[in-house]
């Protein structure tokens, strides 16, 4: 297990405009079985500390966050993908589907990963996403 540096840029569209965060965390970086973990801990606005991990493979990304929130999303590069997100105001049913999935590798570990996708919460449309983490 590797400590690293994470900084997590994403950019969220709706109506047409984007808006764009930059968080940073301390976390660790740990391959098992083919596959990596990133794990960290984010602060969210009403819930408090959240545990975070991505399962990070050749073919999709899985979101685990364990806390004030708790959801288990699968990321699949042209494929749509169910889920539900349990929040302090209830539980929402999430459908993404992923239009980019991208993971470059430098010195054998994951550096750097790009992700973009469709969200609906309740089947509502909530708009589009890219997720862009800097590992270090």
């Amino acid at each position: 297990m590797q400590d690293v540096k994470i900084e997590l840029t994403a950019k969220h569209r709706v109506d047409g405009e984007w808006e764009e965060t930059i968080h940073t965390y301390e976390g660790k970086c740990v391959q098992k079985i083919g596959a990596w973990y990133l794990t960290y801990k984010e602060q969210v606005e009403g819930a408090g500390e959240v545990s975070t991990t991505l399962k990070l493979t050749e073919q999709s990304i899985t979101l685990v966050r364990q806390g004030g929130v708790s959801t288990r999303q699968q990321f699949e590069k042209g494929a749509s993908t169910h889920a539900s997100y349990q929040s302090p105001y209830g539980p929402f049913a999430m459908e993404t589907h992923t239009n980019k999935l991208r993971i470059r590798y430098e010195r054998q570990m994951p550096a750097r990963v790009e992700l973009a996708y469709q969200l609906w919460m309740n089947e509502q449309y909530a708009g589009e996403h890219e997720l862009t983490i800097q590992i270090q």
